[in-house]
């Protein structure tokens, strides 16, 4: 295997966001231009004035899964390293994964995550939000990971059906369960600016992706609408422990129990359009198999 590595930049209508990163990112290139950069516009931002180290192409529009598989296939053979266009390199970021991806030998296949800590703005509020891992969380954001083109191809790339949401955690699902390990690069740290919650209509609407995901894992329309309220009460409860809970209480409060209705109420729709659409050929295999996730991975 080839281990030249590319870093993918997929982005959408952000260039403040993007300069940013890439400052951060381009002074950590080797000076000898083994280490290429694709950036990938997947919205109407115009093209950038890059330097001749960074490839801008433009993206299919039709979501953040779909403009990572395209900046991939885009990409030459090798290591294909993803870091999200908000995201801040930390200094050692790429040493850590070039280093990583040196120390691979034969064996099962392996998808390495670095560690994406919380970023510029209010870390004590419910009102905001920012993706972390430190490696022991479930499963990793798609901000900041090192994947084998190879093996992102034979795997099928991220699920283009989630459009807009839930397209990493099925991926990392899928990987897992094929096999793949998941090393943790703790040196690999990106910053993710903190960003303020959406408004309870598109908090709600992050659940269709799982409405479709548990379809996908066997679940039958009852069984979504028995199982399924219950996981997301419980995972806005959650979000009222810690030391963030002791910021913006009420108005949080207020538009997570507006997102928890507007869900319900959306919820019989969504169940009717997955039944419509196709499944997911990997799941339907498991399934098939008497290997699905207990619960459907709820």
């Amino acid at each position: 295997m080839s281990y030249t590595p590319t870093i993918i930049i997929p982005t959408k209508d952000r260039p403040r966001e993007l300069k940013r990163c890439l400052d951060r990112l381009l002074p950590q290139l080797p000076m000898d231009g083994s280490c290429g950069v694709v950036v990938s516009e997947d919205g109407a931002a115009p093209r950038p004035a890059l330097p001749d180290s960074v490839t801008w192409m433009r993206g299919p529009g039709k979501g953040p899964g779909a403009n990572r598989n395209f900046a991939a296939r885009c990409s030459p053979p090798g290591w294909l390293i993803f870091v999200d266009d908000d995201c801040l390199p930390e200094p050692g970021f790429l040493a850590a994964y070039l280093d990583g991806i040196a120390r691979v030998s034969a064996g099962p296949p392996v998808v390495f995550v670095g560690k994406t800590v919380p970023g510029e703005g209010p870390h004590d509020s419910l009102l905001w939000e920012s993706p972390c891992y430190g490696g022991s969380e479930p499963a990793p954001p798609s901000c900041n990971f090192a994947i084998p083109r190879a093996l992102m191809e034979e795997t099928g790339g991220f699920d283009e059906r989630f459009r807009f949401a839930f397209e990493d955690m099925e991926y990392f699902a899928r990987l897992r369960h094929s096999g793949v390990g998941f090393p943790f690069l703790s040196g690999a740290v990106v910053g993710h600016p903190m960003r303020r919650i959406p408004s309870a209509a598109k908090l709600a609407a992050r659940w269709q992706p799982r409405v479709l995901s548990t379809h996908d894992l066997g679940a039958s329309g009852p069984e979504i609408l028995r199982l399924l309220p219950r996981h997301v009460a419980a995972v806005i409860v959650s979000r009222f422990r810690g030391p963030k809970a002791q910021s913006g209480r009420l108005a949080a409060a207020l538009r997570f129990f507006a997102e928890y209705f507007l869900f319900l109420v959306q919820l019989p729709l969504w169940v009717l359009d997955a039944k419509k659409k196709p499944g997911s050929a990997f799941w339907e295999r498991v399934v098939a198999e008497g290997k699905s996730p207990p619960r459907f991975g709820l």
